[in-house]
């Protein structure tokens, strides 16, 4: 059995999240690889499951990116998620389908490569006093910065040079993230996981680690967790995974994102996560055969 973990240059022995897995998978006989994505020596067509991990500079080159899904495509090569789901995922406007379909998500304004928009009136004509900015396309809170409607103005300028770059998203910012913290709930196949509840560093809104967040295992209640099914009732199919992010506020669970792209797992957390996803993998390989 021949798998392929998909990582970028920077981590390309893997990250202690994925290295977890392969653990398991090699002590039940499979071969893990760490293929970098933009390796042109790589010949994916020589393996049994490619599962996309640690693209984690996609972003930066999303034209590119986008090209090397379309040629494993192109080469029927056995990709998980599938092409359909990552062409879907990594671009947060999903988040227009799913609040189409009646799913809670976090309010969004959308902006164009090229426009010219005054922040603050933006968020005057929403009463929003805070809100985050960030690209359409980004993750690990790349070039995204907090305003609040006293300052906005003062970034204009620099929301005028992202938007020479691409599209734009501003959000409200939701203080129950500094509170109740952020959800980041993990399915496999369909099933939940496990979960973690991640709040940011004193003063800051961001919860990932490099930027001073912590996480803890939680269990989310069964509201919240059905809130999460919902939201990935909408999302294209088959999928293998897929990591669910959203905040508990006063009327609600309010989805941020849902990541079936290259999400952190937290495997760290549990001690059955590793197991699943390897599980889930080796299916793939025997249903191949």
């Amino acid at each position: 059995m021949r798998i392929s973990f998909v990582t970028s240059a920077a981590h390309a022995d893997l990250t202690p999240d994925d290295r977890l897995a392969v653990t398991v998978l090699e002590r039940r006989g499979a071969t893990v690889s760490a293929s970098i994505w933009t390796d042109r020596s790589i010949d994916w067509g020589s393996f049994d499951v490619i599962v996309l991990r640690s693209t984690w500079d996609y972003y930066e080159r999303a034209a590119e990116f986008r090209e090397w899904i379309d040629s494993l495509d192109a080469l029927k090569a056995p990709l998980w998620n599938p092409p359909p789901v990552l062409r879907w995922s990594m671009n947060k406007t999903y988040l227009q389908d799913l609040k189409k379909a009646g799913v809670a998500v976090v309010p969004t304004i959308w902006l164009s490569k090229g426009d010219t928009p005054d922040l603050r009136g933006l968020l005057a004509e929403r009463s929003w006093s805070e809100a985050i900015v960030k690209p359409v396309i980004s993750a690990n809170a790349s070039r995204t910065w907090r305003v609040s409607i006293a300052n906005a103005s003062q970034f204009d300028a620099q929301l005028a040079g992202s938007l020479k770059i691409g599209d734009m998203m501003v959000q409200p910012f939701i203080a129950e993230i500094q509170t109740r913290g952020e959800w980041s709930m993990m399915f496999v196949d369909g099933e939940f996981s496990h979960a973690v509840r991640k709040t940011p560093n004193a003063g800051d809104f961001r919860v990932q680690a490099n930027y001073g967040g912590s996480s803890i295992a939680d269990q989310p209640s069964d509201a919240v967790l059905a809130a999460a099914r919902g939201a990935l009732d909408v999302a294209p199919t088959p999928w293998m995974y897929a990591r669910v992010d959203g905040v508990e506020t006063a009327s609600g669970f309010v989805l941020l994102e849902l990541e079936m792209l290259e999400p952190s797992f937290f495997f760290a957390y549990t001690a059955t996560g590793a197991v699943r996803f390897a599980s889930a993998i080796l299916d793939r390989v025997n249903n191949k055969s």
